[in-house]
């Protein structure tokens, strides 16, 4: 029996030598696969528990601060500086006209930086006759 398949063989490759064709082997044909079971994971009661301590712990610190896309933008260009007003309408307003969004006017910056002094986020002092703006602790958290 083994005969016949070393003859078969052999004849299989006899055919490929005068064809030009050599025996190349794929990838499909070097790897054979196995089945995996795979078992849902279990999340520990102390993952649990920590998970909901964080969620409460977030939305308890921020549960009457519901900010505006603007507000954020205008939190996130801080990036731990010190800016002046203008500094911050440039910054902010170079993301917006791109997009096609209008750019900003003073007074509205000057409201909305309002807004951000009176919930914590941001502070000022006056440096000349400028003021310049800066994050809070609560505002570098949020940023975060």
């Amino acid at each position: 029996m083994e005969n016949k398949d070393d003859e078969s063989v052999k004849k299989e490759e006899e055919e490929k030598e005068k064809t030009g064709q050599k025996n190349k082997l794929v990838a499909k044909d070097l790897v054979t696969l196995k089945h995996v079971e795979v078992k849902k994971q279990e999340i520990s009661p102390e993952t649990r528990d920590l998970a909901q301590t964080l969620k409460e712990s977030y939305i308890e610190h921020d549960q009457f601060e519901r900010l505006t896309n603007d507000e954020i933008t205008i939190l996130e260009t801080f990036m731990g500086k010190r800016l002046f007003l203008e500094r911050i309408a440039i910054i902010v307003n170079q993301s917006r006209i791109p997009l096609g969004i209008p750019g900003f006017k003073k007074a509205e910056f000057e409201k909305i930086l309002d807004d951000l002094i009176s919930k914590g986020y941001i502070e000022f002092d006056v440096v000349g006759d400028k003021n310049v703006y800066f994050l809070t602790e609560r505002g570098k958290y949020r940023v975060q």
